[in-house]
C-alpha cells in the first residue's frame, strides 16, 4: 500500500498549458510539516475526485529567484 502524501495547496500562481490532460501549475504548498515552498509539476483530478500530482521540482524563494535571473538571460535581449 502506498504511503499517502500530505500537503496543503497555500496559492495557485499560475498554470503554464492548461489544454494538457496533467496542467503544469506553479504553486505554493506546504509538504507535511515542512516551511511553504514554490513547486511546479502537473495536477490532474482523478475519478474518485482526489488530486493527483505528477513528478515536479520544488523550490524555495531564493532556488525561485535564481531560476528567474536564469530565464531573464534566455528570454531578454539587449
Amino acid at each position: 500500500m502506498a504511503k499517502e502524501i500530505k500537503y496543503e495547496v497555500k496559492k495557485v500562481i499560475g498554470t503554464l498549458d492548461s489544454d494538457s490532460t496533467m496542467p503544469k501549475e506553479l504553486r505554493i504548498i506546504k509538504w507535511g510539516d515542512n516551511d511553504e515552498k514554490y513547486d511546479l509539476r502537473g495536477w490532474r483530478t482523478d475519478k474518485n475526485g482526489n488530486e493527483v500530482c505528477g513528478k515536479g521540482i520544488t523550490m524555495d524563494a531564493e532556488e525561485l529567484a535564481s531560476l528567474y535571473e536564469i530565464l531573464k538571460g534566455i528570454f531578454e535581449t539587449d
